[in-house]
């Protein structure tokens, strides 16, 4: 590897343009080398707006033989793990967008590909870099409201993500392109609730529901959380309630957390000596991004935060919000054995 390590970027949607080229572009030591899109014109409004002039490329496989060190893999669900598979077989990192793939078997793939190449395999869990949940886990690992034996989250918007969020990008609502909420938000916040929790989600009930008409994936989702340590969450999320949900509670023997219910960030209730005292925690800056931490796993400066063992414990929550969906009952959830 010469001094600077070369980044190709596969896809150039939202997330790539908002997200992983600004995000790269910040990083020391980091150039972005390439991108591949089949979509030439958002090559060129990426490179436009970032005001950079990689080499452009329509085939992947051609990219991978650029003289590349790693790849970000931005494309939709369904080609993350093939796209994985062949960079890890040409000898690069990656970092690899939520969720990881659309079935545990596909993760599991790809993790044991990246130790036979012994190259890093990291999953963009954004929200495992914020400074809020960062914050809020800090609280309750330190006894802030006693043992936690609750937690609630609900997130919703008004719109599927192909009419809010990215405008067009149809495979969001497309089973075939194993797109759908679960894999687009729950495998943030279920991952977020048993993360800030500190402990494993046994098995998970839900219901899903499809509200909006013309798509095949759910749209709404409710699940029942049960922890092996006994505690409870339940996960509530929404494209179609229109003036839209953001929330976070955690319960616990000695107080309560909350966000999203105040005007700020983070309240904090805790039961002294009888009586319930408010107080509002400074916000703490999060963990380096998950580009700057791609970029030290690769360097050998710490591991990362977000490895593909994390990604798939994260898919295996929403396995199980899935599977429940269909059933009815409650589902194990299968975590990764090494």
């Amino acid at each position: 590897m010469s001094d600077k390590l070369r980044l190709g970027v596969a896809g150039c949607g939202k997330i790539s343009r908002v997200s992983h080229v600004p995000g790269f572009l910040k990083v020391p030591g980091v150039e972005i080398a390439a991108l591949c899109d089949s979509d030439r014109g958002r090559m060129d409004e990426v490179c436009k707006e970032h005001k950079i002039q990689p080499a452009l490329f329509s085939d992947y496989a051609e990219m991978l033989k650029s003289g590349l060190d790693a790849v970000a893999i931005c494309t939709p669900n369904f080609l993350h793990k093939d796209m994985s598979l062949a960079a890890f077989a040409a000898g690069l990192h990656v970092l690899c967008e939520k969720p990881m793939a659309a079935t545990l078997p596909e993760a599991t793939t790809m993790i044991r590909a990246a130790r036979k190449a012994k190259k890093v395999l990291q999953i963009n869990q954004s929200v495992r870099y914020s400074g809020l949940y960062v914050t809020i886990g800090e609280l309750i690992k330190s006894g802030a409201i006693g043992e936690p034996f609750h937690i609630r989250c609900i997130r919703a918007g008004g719109n599927t993500p192909d009419k809010g969020w990215s405008p067009g990008a149809t495979w969001f609502v497309s089973k075939a392109s194993q797109g759908g909420l679960v894999l687009d938000i729950g495998i943030h916040m279920a991952d977020m609730m048993e993360w800030v929790m500190g402990g494993e989600v046994e098995k998970i009930a839900a219901l899903v529901d499809t509200r909006t008409q013309g798509i095949d994936v759910p749209d709404n989702v409710s699940a029942l959380f049960r922890f092996r340590n006994g505690a409870t969450g339940i996960l509530e999320l929404s494209w179609t309630m229109p003036s839209g949900a953001g929330v976070l509670e955690i319960y616990g023997s000695q107080g309560r957390i909350r966000q999203g219910a105040t005007e700020k960030p983070i309240e904090l209730t805790r039961i002294v000596d009888g009586k319930s005292e408010v107080t509002f925690p400074e916000q703490k800056p999060g963990i380096k991004d998950s580009f700057a931490a791609f970029a030290d796993a690769i360097h050998g400066v710490a591991p990362s935060p977000t490895s593909g063992e994390m990604g798939r414990n994260a898919l295996a929550l929403c396995d199980a919000i899935a599977k429940s969906g269909g059933t009815g009952r409650f589902v194990k959830v299968q975590k990764f054995a090494r």
